[in-house]
């Protein structure tokens, strides 16, 4: 035989008292909308939170040659997208970066380990001024905001002869303005300076044929902008 529940009278619904399973579902409702409004809370606190110099800063990026071409992401889509049209880009994983930060007198050459499947795969070289510029660009950024930064501070290119061109992997003769090419090179503190790699140590970067004449061929390797996404923020 089932017990029927016990039915409140008009006398105890009236007195104010509360029964267990009243008060418990009382308590979950407050401890839900406790819950609800710091669900919201946090990331609303978060967005008030700003990069400071020393900062380490994890970021997506996508750096991008003068004509917007991606060159390196941290996006499977971006590259996705690029690999449609025929283009190579490499992919890294989120890079870190420190708020404001400039490069070390021991450190020219930032390598960032990318891949290109089936193509290429090893540290790609990001120059101290793009890495600069970078550090410093994110100043100020809250997580999850995004910023174009121009770290195209310095020309990076190479200008040979003819008889050169072999020392990029080009042939001098079908080589076009526009072409873009991967190349894995060592890179001198000067700058201008790209050449091939004979030793273990080298870096990949695209670049891109600006000029052409009868005697020489200019390559350029310079990047222009990137587009960063802060993810997360450590203070200092």
């Amino acid at each position: 035989m089932v017990s029927k529940p016990k039915t409140r009278t008009p006398e105890e619904k009236d007195s104010g008292k509360r029964t267990k399973t009243q008060i418990a579902m009382l308590v979950f409702g407050v401890l839900f909308a406790f819950l609800m409004v710091a669900s919201y809370a946090v990331p609303a606190m978060s967005a008030f939170k700003s990069v400071q110099p020393g900062d380490s800063v994890l970021v997506d990026c996508t750096i991008r040659d003068d004509a917007g071409i991606p060159v390196l992401t941290t996006s499977q889509q971006i590259q996705a997208d690029e690999y449609a049209k025929k283009r190579a880009v490499f992919l890294t994983s989120p890079m870190s970066l420190v708020g404001g930060a400039e490069p070390s007198e021991d450190t020219f050459i930032h390598p960032v380990p990318a891949v290109v499947p089936g193509i290429a795969q090893g540290d790609f070289g990001i120059l101290p001024w793009e890495m600069a510029a970078l550090n410093k660009g994110i100043l100020g950024m809250h997580e999850l905001e995004t910023k174009k930064i121009p770290i195209n501070t310095e020309s990076s290119s190479i200008t040979v002869g003819a008889n050169e061109s072999d020392r990029l992997g080009l042939n001098f003769t079908e080589v076009n303005v526009g072409d873009r090419f991967i190349r894995q090179m060592t890179i001198t503190k000067n700058a201008t300076v790209f050449t091939d790699p004979e030793s273990s140590i080298s870096y990949l970067r695209i670049g891109k044929v600006t000029e052409k004449n009868n005697e020489n061929l200019t390559v350029d390797f310079t990047y222009a902008t990137a587009d960063v996404t802060v993810r997360s923020i450590a203070s200092a």
